[in-house]
């Protein structure tokens, strides 16, 4: 542990200069993924509203009693909304990451690189919680079909 190149500061700050490298590039590369996933959000935002007058195709299906099955392309407006309210959640997070801790390390300041990982945390359990709930919904749909096959 001797052999470590520790930076000490005023204010208590210990940061091998290998972590702060690290930190900062994991800072850079939050910001460029923040930017992207905005940049995201409202594209598909634009292409949903694009597709919205695109015709409806509809199927005629044989041998089900004259049938018929109606396809569209566009993404329905609920989606929309949903996947532009996580993208703004995905880059509120970590942009706060990613300006906070590359400010904190530059000038030394540990409540600020710490609030900046703290940004970070929390992004993540976002992550881990639409996860969850998706896995969830995956595995009931999937029951319901299973249940549904064995009546």
């Amino acid at each position: 542990m001797d052999n470590l190149n520790i930076n000490q500061s005023h204010d208590g700050l210990n940061f091998s200069e290998n972590l702060k490298t690290q930190l900062n590039g994991a800072a850079v590369w939050g910001g460029i993924a923040a930017i992207t996933a905005l940049i995201s959000a409202v594209l598909s935002m634009v292409s949903a509203f694009m597709k919205k007058n695109d015709p409806v195709t509809e199927y005629q299906l044989e041998g089900f009693g004259g049938a018929t099955m109606k396809a569209g392309d566009g993404d329905s407006i609920f989606s929309v909304v949903i996947s532009l309210i996580f993208s703004v959640l995905f880059f509120y997070f970590l942009n706060r990451f990613s300006t906070l801790t590359k400010t904190g390390l530059s000038g030394n300041n540990q409540e600020m690189v710490s609030n900046g990982l703290g940004n970070l945390s929390t992004y993540f359990i976002i992550i881990g919680v639409i996860i969850i709930l998706i896995l969830i919904i995956v595995l009931v749909v999937m029951a319901g079909l299973l249940a549904g096959a064995g009546s």
